[in-house]
């Protein structure tokens, strides 16, 4: 149901054009004043339409106009004037109205032009939403990824990025945790106030509180001046807490009275301050289990948890590797001045075949170090590329004397693939599904590997030594 707001100051023309337009169905709320109606728009913010006349006291129709296209999201206005010259529709057409009537209305005229004005509307947020997916697909507000669990990634932020809810971002150690964070800054109506970042791991306990809260002249040995924490600091911004799985139990109990009543005081003081920041957390750790450990509060755990956003692993969004290794490069080769033209076809292969336990943040260390020690236009290996040493096979001992180093490379690959494969297999009991979502990989090429080295999946749920 269209909501219409009507804006006049002759009562009896906003009467007959109320009733036209809510026997057709549409919501209407009617003002003889258009202070009072942006005032009204400004704090509802879902008005659909506005219909008004031209000249008013106080605040006439341009005025009405200009402050509706300056809303968060612009509102199509059909202006209303007994002055019908050539002149004055030109003016207002430029001014940014989206039709005119002259008065008086004729109800069958007006609810076309309604109909049209409004059909325009949608095709122009229809337009603008599939330009706003078009320019996620590769990145949104700085996070790069056009996979699918990172475009529903993009959907979570873009929902909770207009209320003040408390988020929990979930996800292993560099997956871009303080990115998502950051991204519900910027969409937010608080991006022009600060973005306070702090780490709960990096700071000792008694630290973390003064950063947190901040401090009292005096308040303890060393506070020789007041401090601000960041909760304060932020102002009517953005708190982020990263790792706050990682507080001791009493910043939990202090992070629980915050986020319940609103207000805390500094370490020392006595006077309350009113919190105005909102506050998003960020972990890496199992919060359930901790729970379940009494090592962190089940209250604060809801508190925190209103919302959750979890981000995946590298290793689950196999599409963006190559598409975040671009990024990486282009990002390096100009801090660095690299003449690089790209990645060599065996450079692509590391990349895609690579497990990123460290995630994107290993990825953007790994294209930092080759773009700094590559001698060449275009990259044929990922340099000093880490593989976990659990997943490498004894097989040294076991090679002859003499032995090429083409045979030798080969010989070793074939081992940690196979080794590789088998323990993932293991942990997950012959499951060729779960087996390809954890290795990165399509489950035809587990399925392949397996046939490679002639290793059956019923073996590994029966539990029978391979």
């Amino acid at each position: 149901m269209k909501k219409v707001m009507v804006v006049d100051d002759d009562e009896k023309a906003i009467f007959n054009i109320a009733e036209i337009l809510e026997r057709e169905g549409y919501t209407v709320a009617t003002f003889t004043s258009a202070i009072h109606a942006v005032q009204t728009l400004e704090a509802v913010r879902d008005i659909d339409l506005i219909i008004t006349d031209i000249r008013m006291p106080a605040m006439d129709g341009t005025e009405l106009l200009n402050q509706a296209l300056k809303n968060k999201k612009p509102v199509p206005v059909i202006v209303l004037t007994g002055y019908g010259d050539v002149d004055t529709a030109v003016n207002i057409m430029k001014a940014g109205a989206s039709d005119f009537l002259c008065k008086p209305v004729s109800g069958k005229e007006l609810l076309i032009r309604i109909k049209k004005v409004l059909e325009k509307q949608e095709l122009a947020d229809e337009v603008a939403n599939l330009r706003k997916r078009l320019e996620t697909a590769e990145s949104y507000h700085a996070i790069v990824g056009r996979s699918k669990k990172m475009l529903e990634v993009y959907d979570l932020i873009n929902s909770v990025a207009g209320t003040d809810t408390t988020v929990l971002v979930r996800g292993e150690t560099g997956t871009g945790k303080e990115l998502v964070a950051r991204a519900i800054h910027e969409a937010s109506d608080r991006k022009s106030e600060p973005f306070m970042p702090i780490s709960c791991t990096a700071i000792q306990h008694t630290l973390l509180e003064s950063e947190l809260f901040g401090h009292e002249k005096g308040a303890f040995t060393g506070a020789h001046i007041l401090k601000t924490g960041k909760l304060e600091s932020a102002g009517r911004g953005t708190v982020f807490l990263d790792e706050a799985g990682d507080t001791s139990l009493e910043i939990q109990a202090k992070l629980l009275r915050v986020l319940q009543e609103k207000e805390f005081e500094r370490v020392g003081g006595i006077r309350q301050i009113k919190l105005n920041a909102r506050v998003i957390a960020a972990t890496n750790r199992n919060l359930e289990q901790l729970v379940q450990e009494k090592k962190f509060r089940e209250d604060l755990y809801y508190r925190l948890n209103v919302v959750q956003i979890d981000l995946p692993p590298l290793r689950e969004r196999e599409e963006d590797i190559l598409t975040l290794a671009n990024y990486f490069l282009d990002s390096f080769k100009r801090r660095y001045d690299k003449n690089i033209e790209g990645f060599a076809p065996s450079a692509v292969e590391q990349l895609l075949e690579h497990a990123w336990p460290g995630n994107i943040r290993e990825l953007k260390n790994s294209i930092e170090r080759t773009v700094l020690t590559n001698p060449r236009r275009w990259i044929d290996r990922i340099a000093k590329l880490e593989v976990s040493k659990a997943a490498l096979p004894d097989m040294f001992s076991e090679m002859p004397a003499r032995l090429s180093y083409v045979k030798a490379k080969e010989t070793v690959s074939q081992e940690l693939e196979k080794t590789y494969l088998i323990q993932y297999m293991r942990q997950e009991k012959g499951s060729i599904n779960r087996v390809a979502e954890l290795m990165g990989v399509s489950t035809r090429t587990v399925s392949r590997q397996l046939e490679k080295f002639e290793l059956d999946k019923m073996v590994f749920k029966d539990k029978r030594p391979v």
